[in-house]
């Protein structure tokens, strides 16, 4: 099973970018080939939930949060800005 990171930047919802050197649209996802070394991608970001990372084609868009995915982006959030 492979990781992603989806950070929400602004109530825009994207995944963690391999290259953080400056955003540019549509980036290529940084992807862990195991949970702690996502973890610690998450831990460096306010709202980072880790995901399941499913190969997609050229036609598929970032997948929308789940519910759950959202509240605890939005609890990272408010914990790590007090």
């Amino acid at each position: 099973m492979r990781y992603a990171v989806l950070i929400d930047v602004d109530g825009d919802i994207m995944y963690v970018p391999e290259n953080t050197n400056g955003f540019r649209n549509y980036p290529e996802p940084k992807i862990f080939d195991n949970l702690e070394d996502a973890a610690e991608e998450r831990n460096k970001w306010n709202t980072g939930v880790v995901v399941e990372y499913k190969e997609k084609d050229i036609n598929t868009s970032i997948r929308e949060m789940t519910n759950e995915e959202r509240l605890r982006a939005m609890h990272r959030s408010r914990m790590n800005n007090g």
